[in-house]
């Protein structure tokens, strides 16, 4: 019987086409093709590692991610027999792990790292807690500070694909210069013919993530567009 892994990439800052997240591709995607026969991808790209024990409900979360949530349910029923990931922390940055992780032995799949979690159990459990602490901190500084921006109108967190800062630094306009804004307009008019994720994916190169964040703006990117034309 043929044995099946899945492969788990993701990163909590930066670019899409960062070399950490490069290197995951690689490094993960080698460790699932030497554990079984036939691997599949969850690839998050940028992502926020953090869940509903860490973050609001309203706000970005691992554990509200589609892909994410699929995946719990596979691991519950025993569809994969390894889990990989470059590490402990990719699969989540909070309480959220333990989630994952009953869902894997629930399902008998194992969970396999390229770089492993410490081996004793309570070095393991204070560093989850201390780096819940600090993000929870974090959160709450920057919460205020993005509570100021939304009073005046402002756009919050990273530019989405095809778009940035303006001068003032205060709104998300076209960005004309790399192509993004236009391969964005592309993923809009491919999906509203109709095609699938997989083939816009391979049609205009941007990830099936980063096209399907791109449709949910679409009147956003329409907008721009207008104000560009």
């Amino acid at each position: 019987m043929a044995s099946s892994a899945v492969a788990f990439y993701r990163k909590s800052q930066g670019d899409e086409d960062d070399v950490s997240l490069q290197l995951q591709r690689e490094r993960v995607g080698d460790l699932a093709d030497d554990l079984a026969d036939d691997v599949e991808t969850i690839d998050l790209g940028v992502h926020t590692g953090f869940s509903i024990h860490t973050k609001d409900a309203g706000e970005e979360r691992i554990d509200a991610n589609d892909d994410v949530l699929g995946l719990l349910e596979d691991l519950r029923a025993g569809e994969y027999d390894y889990l990989a990931a470059w590490d402990d922390t990719r699969l989540a940055r909070d309480q959220f792990f333990w989630e994952l992780k009953r869902a894997a032995l629930v399902g008998g799949c194992e969970l396999a790292f390229v770089e492993e979690p410490p081996e004793d159990e309570l070095t393991f459990r204070v560093q989850r807690a201390v780096e819940s602490d600090v993000k929870r901190r974090e959160i709450e500084k920057s919460r205020a500070a993005m509570e100021a921006r939304a009073e005046q109108g402002h756009d919050q967190g990273r530019p989405p694909h095809g778009l940035k800062y303006d001068d003032a630094g205060e709104r998300w306009v076209s960005d004309r210069e790399d192509g993004e804004f236009r391969d964005a307009l592309d993923v809009i008019e491919l999906r509203e013919d109709g095609v699938s994720w997989r083939d816009i994916e391979d049609e205009t190169e941007v990830s099936k993530n980063t096209a399907r964040r791109i449709w949910e703006r679409r009147d956003r990117y329409r907008q721009e567009a207008s104000i560009d034309a």
